[in-house]
């Protein structure tokens, strides 16, 4: 993890994106190209029972081993889990934050009449800024310019459309995985966009906001997919820390990740295709 932060925010984050959605896409890969050759190949075993195998032609002999039938009844309950969460999360979030679209626009900001502190980006099709009167009033002129290009470089960027399309792969994802990667895509994000609203103003504006804002909010923010400025305390010195060191964005880097990792994953469905036979 320090060596992976050390390469930049953009960089963690696309290896998180890689680690949820790669395996998913490689696994289906693979089980379609064995479905395939239990079709088209040659029926190559002389006893089907002999041997654990992929497809299409031999039955339901799998269903009748224990084993399979559980592991089969325990991903399904997994997955179906996950995504009723998911799916109560979002309605949670929609109608919370519909009462908050009434406050009117200010310089592009829905600025809301509350005593408590908050600055958060939420909406997935519309994504747009909600800050309170409380926070106006606790932030410097500077600090609040840079507590909203932050928030505005979420908007721009699309990262909570983003951040749910994560969500989605993480449904298939591998138990005690999910809750790690989520957790560190949503740190890295957050650097990133500190780094842009350092860039649109200034790295101690933003960071004198971080702190202010840690400070004064007291309580949870509305629930749902939202991006908060405010970070909890164990990482507010590490936000700090990585903007004011101006460590790289790694935005190059995650780029070449992404193309490394295209170009193994079209070798392996290369591979499985040609090992298609031995493989079923």
């Amino acid at each position: 993890a320090p060596r992976l932060r050390r390469r930049g925010p953009a960089t963690e984050r696309r290896l998180v994106e890689l680690a949820a959605v790669v395996p998913v896409i490689l696994a289906g890969a693979v089980v379609l190209v064995l479905l395939i050759e239990s079709l088209v190949g040659l029926d190559h075993c002389d006893n089907h029972g002999d041997h654990a195998h992929l497809c299409l032609r031999h039955g339901l002999a799998w269903a009748e081993r224990p084993w399979a039938l559980a592991l089969l009844f325990g991903a399904g309950l997994l997955v179906l889990t996950r995504g009723a969460a998911l799916m109560t999360t979002l309605l949670r979030g929609w109608h919370a934050v519909a009462r908050l679209r009434a406050a009117l626009p200010a310089s592009g900001v829905h600025l809301v009449e509350s005593p408590r502190v908050f600055c958060f980006v939420a909406g997935l099709r519309h994504p747009a800024v909600y800050a309170s009167t409380a926070a106006r009033a606790a932030l410097a002129d500077d600090e609040w310019a840079a507590m909203l290009a932050h928030e505005r470089g979420h908007v721009t960027e699309r990262d909570l459309g983003r951040r749910l399309r994560l969500e989605l792969a993480l449904l298939l994802a591998a138990p005690g995985l999910a809750g790690s990667l989520r957790a560190r895509w949503d740190a890295a994000t957050e650097r990133l966009r500190d780094v842009d609203a350092a860039a649109a103003t200034s790295a101690d504006a933003v960071a004198r906001a971080l702190v202010r804002m840690a400070r004064a909010q007291r309580g949870p923010v509305p629930v749902g997919m939202i991006a908060a400025f405010a970070p909890p305390p164990p990482l507010l010195a590490e936000r700090v820390h990585a903007m004011l060191d101006e460590a790289p964005t790694g935005v190059a880097s995650a780029r070449r990740l992404a193309r490394q990792v295209g170009l193994a994953g079209l070798v392996v469905v290369g591979l499985t295709i040609s090992f298609a036979g031995p493989l079923h």
